[in-house]
Parts: structure tokens; sequence; C-alpha cells
């Protein structure tokens, strides 16, 4: 089931009158992601002003999802409520998830999540198509009797989202009603689908178009017994009839001899399908043959006029004998009923299978669609507002920014819609300070880096450079450390140094100035900066590196942007924060060495408890930065104490990511580009999926750019691994960062004018092959099929050139069914947990053959 964005309130006032006003019957499950952790805090705030008792656990896979549903769900007789934010949306709840209780009840789950394919089991399974009705007669759940989308929609009750609590219900962003039409028909249609066999029917057409004229021969008065025999036939799905009891005119022993010679014939013909078990017969709501109207003639009915009539007219000579009324056409034969039902079933299988295998992407960011209930409730305000912000910024950090819908025609069309929103909020909370005059304050184009009075705190658009921390870092460092500047220069080459350093000397800028703190620079240089970058941007093809961004003030103790703001929190998750409660570990630092050496004698089994005891603490590491993220959004002192560590992540990955592309440790597969990340000093900083993310993202940046300065064609994407030295495994990323999607230009009038007039010209032509075969002539015929070949030709040369240009983005991740399908073919240790399909586990000593499996897989959409 799913809840439309125009319930999103309503599903929330559903919430709070049936929530416990005293003691947590609503479960936070939470995804450890920037995204879903901003999420969460708009979330809470909106529970926490209607004083409505809550928990919130954070979750790091799918196996601490089992555990919390054995632990906090499970027989939780309180629980009514379990909201899941950044997770679940891949997997079918309903079956994970222990939500029925001992008293005949049910735990409703709500799933808000950004991850791409939906589980259609979450979105239209469930109880989609039940009636389910109230005292008064109004449907509670669903809408009985309709498919698809219509069917799924929750509906009903008070708040229209049903009167009681229970079953899966997933917040659409707009994908389902807008997007998934077709997949919700195939759904719904293939579950009330009855079962059919698959048997040697094919190999045997003749014998049976023989056996179909047999029956239409036979079937005389017994259109009812034989209609109602095919119907049980197919729906029990075996080759046999049954018997019918009670017939329209009556039985006979003819007609039984009859029947019982069927029998046998078919029994020898289905010998073969006798040696399977046969298909259990289950019932269905729907069958191809329901509600069919009778097929018997009339005149067959006794006491029937037309059946009076046809006993008077057979004592009249034939010549005087009125027109006898037409025969029903011929049932359908079994065989031909069971072959049409294979055809849509596999029509159906592959609109399914074509929706799960186009790989992931990602929808509307968790926070954004949390602000979107806010707004809906009227309780939005700048905290919750700068929430949103932070959590759509950070898509553009690790990629993954939202897919656009069918009907956009930029790829960005859709997060740019977002983004606009978020602009109008701003303005709309944040009107501009007004001078003496009534006009607006003026903005000159410089980054904001100081608030403009000790209790500002509000949320400014400000032109943004894309630099690393800029107002935290030196210029000459923040360009440095930049993936969009040092993939256009190759910053990672001496020569790259040297683009840069002329870069600077081009714009005027010694580098004394700025190797210094940003906000301690010239005046001059900081009001000037903008204007002499777009000046010289043309040579160096950075033609965008000056974007609109967003700025909040804490007073005069900080200026912070978002994209700020999402990389600190973002290194408190993968790295810690300062006050992290774990000890970050480091190259050869065990602390528990001396027991991780006795294992290796011991045996396996003490080493796979080794092995347990090693997952156990990172996730308990991973669970205490969570909460010291939480408490940095809501606290600018420790996001100012955390600024430090983001900055160390982001050293070691220009490092090492220099050092793979310098000691040429990117090797070229099939399919994709890999590299394995197995020493240094940073080694360590990598076993976070996140953190090993952002460098799969700068090289692949990188080796983007390299390609297309030699003319390279074909990019494509990149898979690393980095070593977990503690638990010896392989963390394993795969990023479809170097795929380039098309976008259409905008429309020409005159090139469409043409394209019609092509058209019309091809109609004309077509209609005249229609009359030369109607006259028989073959040679015009196949001149005509040269002649519209090669109009097809011309055609789609002249829409290749004019309407689809190449524009960079992140594509669909084939990644995560290509690890699947490796670890179902393989005998490698593979451990599949992350919610990010694309983010494995591998043993270390199974690296090498899962490589090689992997190279033979599909990764390109």
């Amino acid at each position: 089931m799913y809840i439309s964005r125009d319930l999103f309130s309503s599903a929330y006032l559903h919430l709070k009158h049936h929530a416990h006003s005293t003691t947590p019957s609503v479960l936070i499950l939470v995804a450890l992601d920037i995204d879903s952790l901003c999420a969460t805090r708009i979330l809470t705030q909106l529970l926490k002003r209607d004083f409505i008792p809550h928990k919130i656990h954070p979750v790091a896979g799918y196996k601490d999802l089992s555990n919390v549903n054995s632990t906090l769900i499970k027989g939780n007789e309180d629980l009514r409520f379990v909201i899941c934010l950044g997770l679940g949306g891949m997997v079918d709840l309903e079956e994970f998830l222990d939500l029925k209780k001992e008293d005949g009840s049910s735990v409703e789950c709500w799933i808000i999540d950004s991850r791409r394919p939906w589980n259609l089991h979450n979105v239209f399974g469930g109880r989609g198509g039940v009636q389910e009705f109230e005292g008064n007669g109004v449907l509670v759940v669903g809408q009985a009797g309709r498919q698809g989308i219509a069917g799924a929609k929750v509906t009903g009750g008070r708040w229209n989202v049903g009167s009681r609590v229970g079953g899966v219900k997933c917040f659409d962003d707009g994908d389902v009603e807008e997007e998934m039409e077709g997949e919700g028909n195939a759904f719904n249609e293939l579950l009330d689908m009855p079962e059919v066999d698959s048997d040697d029917d094919d190999s045997s057409d003749d014998s049976d178009e023989d056996e179909e004229k047999e029956e239409v021969a036979l079937s005389g008065d017994g259109h009812g017994e034989e209609e109602d025999g095919v119907l049980r036939n197919v729906v029990n799905g075996n080759g046999r009839k049954r018997k019918s009891d009670d017939g329209l005119n009556g039985d006979s022993e003819e007609g039984n001899d009859i029947d019982e010679e069927e029998d046998r014939s078919r029994r020898r013909k289905t010998s073969n399908d006798d040696e399977s078990p046969p298909a259990t017969p289950r019932p269905h709501r729907h069958t191809l043959l329901s509600n069919r109207p009778s097929t018997l003639p009339l005149s067959s009915i006794p006491g029937s006029p037309l059946g009076r009539l046809s006993r008077q007219d057979s004592l009249l000579p034939s010549s005087s004998r009125p027109a006898s009324p037409s025969l029903p056409p011929p049932l359908p034969s079994p065989h031909a009923l069971r072959k049409q039902l294979r055809r849509l079933r596999h029509k159906y299988q592959r609109t399914i299978t074509k929706y799960y295998s186009a790989g992931t992407w990602y929808g509307e960011p968790v926070s954004g669609i949390m602000y979107s209930l806010a707004s809906d409730l009227g309780r939005e305000d700048n905290d919750l507002l700068w929430l949103a912000i932070v959590g759509v910024s950070s898509g553009e950090i690790y990629g993954r920014g939202v897919s656009p819908s069918s009907g956009d025609i930029s790829y960005l069309a859709r997060e740019e819609r977002i983004r606009g929103i978020l602009r109008d909020e701003v303005r709309r909370l944040n009107p501009p300070e007004l001078l003496s005059n009534n006009s607006a304050a003026p903005t000159n184009g410089i980054i904001q880096t100081t608030a403009a009075s000790p209790n500002d705190t509000s949320i400014r658009i400000s032109p943004e450079f894309r630099f690393m921390l800029i107002r935290h870092w030196s210029l000459y460092d923040s360009m440095l450390h930049s993936a969009y500047l040092g993939s256009k220069l190759r910053i990672w080459s001496e020569t790259g140094r040297k683009k840069l350093h002329k870069l600077l000397a081009k714009m005027g800028f010694s580098l004394v100035q700025c190797k210094q703190q940003y906000t301690h620079m010239n005046m001059d240089l900081k009001r000037s900066l903008r204007e002499k970058l777009e000046g010289v941007a043309g040579l160096y093809g950075i033609d965008e590196v000056v974007k609109e961004g967003f700025v909040r003030s804490w007073g005069w103790k900080a200026c912070l942007s978002a994209t700020d703001v999402a990389v600190v929190v973002g290194g408190i998750l993968e790295v810690g924060g300062k006050n992290s409660g774990g000890k970050m570990y480091r190259g050869g630092e065990l602390e528990d060495g001396a027991s991780i050496l006795a294992a290796g004698f011991k045996g396996l089994q003490e080493e796979r408890l080794q092995e347990k005891k090693e997952e156990r603490r990172e996730e308990e590491e991973w669970l205490g930065r969570f909460y010291d993220a939480y408490d940095a959004l809501d606290n600018i002192d420790s996001l100012l104490a955390a600024l430090p560590t983001a900055m160390t992540l982001y050293r070691a990955i220009v490092r090492t990511g220099t050092s793979l592309i310098e000691k040429r440790q990117i090797r070229l597969l099939r399919a994709f580009r890999m590299a394995v990340v197995k020493e240094g000093p940073d080694v360590h900083l990598f076993t976070h999926p996140s953190a090993l993310t952002k460098l799969a993202m700068w090289v692949g940046e990188a080796v983007y750019e390299q390609e297309k300065d030699e003319n390279r064609k074909r990019h494509l994407p990149i898979v690393l691994a980095a070593l977990n030295e503690r638990r010896g495994v392989y963390v394993v990323v795969g990023m479809s960062s170097a795929d380039r999607v098309k976008r259409k230009k905008p429309i020409d009038k005159a090139k469409e004018e043409r394209k019609k007039q092509k058209e019309k010209e091809k109609e004309e032509k077509k209609k005249k092959k229609a009359a030369s075969r109607d006259e028989g002539d073959e040679e015009e015929e196949e001149e005509e099929e040269e002649e519209e070949a090669e109009e097809e030709d011309d055609e789609s040369s002249d829409d290749s050139d004019d309407e689809m240009i190449i524009e960079k983005g992140y594509g669909r991740n084939r990644f995560g069914i290509a690890f699947q399908e490796v670890a179902n073919s393989t005998n490698a240790r593979i451990r599949i947990d992350s919610f990010e399909a694309c983010v494995i586990e591998v043993k270390r000593d199974d690296l090498p053959a899962f490589f090689e499996s992997l190279s033979f897989k599909v990764v390109v959409g």
C-alpha cells in the first residue's frame, strides 16, 4: 500500500490519534546516512511538539534490522507504529518483520525511503484489493476490486488513510502514481492469475488441433458442461477434465461413455505430466473465464419459445422451414487457454523483471519528504528548513542524485525543482533586510562568512564555489582538495599542480595570500574572486565552478554552508568525532592482537567467533558515531569541533586517489575499472562504505576527465575495494559515476515542422505500398522497402545530431544485481548486508575469484 503526497498530513494525524500518550508506541528505525539523520531530526521535532513518546534506533544493515525485529518489535504489545527512514523500501518488510501481535492486531509500518527500486510487495501487496468494512459500510483500507495504482492507494477512515492500525504503507514522492502503473497492473495480475503447469503441448500442436475438432463435433447439447469443465481445468492447472454431475440437458449413458473415452485418451496424453506432483489448487479472485455468460443456444432449453418453434419446424418440409438460429462459436480448447495464460504470465513477468533489472537509483530525499509533512501541518520554520537543505545537499557528496521522471527533459530537472522549492522557502521564511529607502540590501556576489548581528540565525541564498570547506580552509587547500577542480586540472600530477598555480597567477592572486585562512585574506581579493574566476574559467574548462547555495549563520560564532555541514556530519559518521566513544583503528594497532593471533592456532571455530566479535565492535562504533552526528546537527560547537576530522578524511582521499593513479593501480576489465586499496597510512579510513564511496567518486571523476581528453567515447564505471585488516575482509563499492545519460535539447520549431512533413510523406508511401501489395507487384514492394529503410537511417542520424547531447550525471547503478549474481554463482564468501545494494564485503582470499566472475556480468545499463 502507498500514501500519496496529498495525504502525508492525514497519515500523521492518524498516527497522532492512535499513538499511546504515556508509553513509547512509535519506533523510528534510521539508516546511517546524512539524509536519514536530518529526516529523523525533523520527525522527532514534530512528535515532541505533540508530546508523542517515541524511540529512535539506528540500523547499520539487514542483519541489524533482523536483531531489531527480534528484540524491539516481536512480542512488543505496546508498539503500534514502526517508521523506517532511509531503509526497507527494497525488501518485503511484511515478511521481514513480525508485525502481527498475539491478540490479532497488527503494527503499522511506514516506509519513507529514497532508494529505488521499490519492492512491489510493499507498494502493491499487503491488503490491497481486500474489502475491510466498518459497521457503517465505509471502506477502511484499499479499494476492493480495483487493480494497479488505484487498488494500492490507502484510503478510507476518518483521515482517508484507514481507520485501523496495521499494514505496510509507503510514502510516495510521486514515483508510484506517475511511473509505476504498468508494474502495478502486472503485479496484481500475477497475484490473481491461476497456476498453469508447464507441459509438452507446444510439441504436439497437430494432435491438439485434431482434438479441438473432435470436441466441437461432440459438443452438441453439452456446451454448458464443456465450458464448466474447461473452467475447472484452467483453475486446477492440470491436463485432465472432470465430469460434471449436473448438466442442463441431463446425463445419458452414451455421453458418459464418450467422457470416459476422452478421460482415458487424456490420461495417455498427459502420462508425462503425471510423473510430477499435481499442482495444489488454490482459490483465486479472478480467472480468465470468470463471470462468462452461458453459450447454450436457446433452442436447446426445454420450454423456451425457440425450443417449441424448432419442434414444430421439424414437421415441415425443408423448403418451407424458417432459417434456424446460428450456432455459437466453439469454445477454446484447454490447451489454447493454457497457452494464453502462459503468454500473459510471461508478459507480466517481463514487466516486473524489467523494473527490477534496471539497477538502483534514488527518488526524492527523505528529509525533503519530512519537510513536506511539516509544511502540510503548518509547522515549518528555519530549523526544519535547514535540516531539509542539508539532507538534500548531502546527495551531491555521495553521488545520490535524484533520478528524473519520464516527463523531464533534463537529467537534473527533478532535482532542480526540489532545490527551487527550497529557495522559495528560504525567501519566504527569511525576507531580505530592507534599507532606509525600503530597498533590499545589495548582494555583490561575495560568499557570506559572517552574520549580520549577534542574534542572526537566518538562512541566505549565497553564491558557492565548488571548493572544499572554503570558509574554514585556505583558498589554496580548498581548491586542491576539491573533487570538481581536482579532476578538471588533474591535480594529482605535478603538471596539474603547476596548472593550478598558473590559474591563480592569471587571476592575480599570490600564493602567499591564497595559503592564508580564507577569512583572513585581503578583502579586495575576496570581492574580486568570483569575477576573476569566471573570467579564466573557460580556459580551464571549469565553467560550472560557481553555483547557488545555502548559508546559515549562528550569530558571530560561525557561518556554514549546507554542503559544509553535510561534509562535517559525514566525517563524524565515517571516521568519528572529537568525542567519539570508539577508538579509531589504525594500521597495525589491534586492541586484541594477542587473541587474534591465538585464534589462528585454536581452529576455525574460534576464528569465526573472533570475526563475529569484530563485526559487533564495528557496528557499536558506527552506532556511537550516529548519536554524535545526531547531536552535532543541533549543536554548532560540536560541528566546529569535528571540522578537523572532515579535513583529515579529504586529505586522505586526495592522497590515496593520487597514489592509485600515479602507480597505475587502476585496472581495466571487460565492463568496468577496478582498484584495490590494501596498503598505506590511510587504509583504515576507508573501511566505512561511505568514505570508500567518496574515494570512488574522486577516482571516477579523475578517470573520466582523462578519458575525455583522450577522446574516448566509452566511459566505464569503477569498482573499489578497501582492506579491513581487523576483520580480514574487503569492503567493495561499485560506482556508476562515470556513466553519462542523454537529455534533449530545447525544441526547435523548424525541425519539428520538418519531422511532421516527413511523417506525412511516410504515411502516403505506406498507403501506396499497401496498394501495390493488393496488386501483387513484388518488385515495387521491395524497392519501397529499401527506400523506407534509407529514410529511417537518415531520420535516425538527424535525431542523433539534433535532439540528443551527452550530459554528465549519476545514472542507475547495476552493480547490486551483478553482486547478487556473483554471490549465487560462485563459492566466494560474500556478505551482502548494506542498505546500499552496491556495497558488499568479500573475504580476503576470495577477492580475485570475485573480480574474475564479476568481469563477465553486465554492469552498464
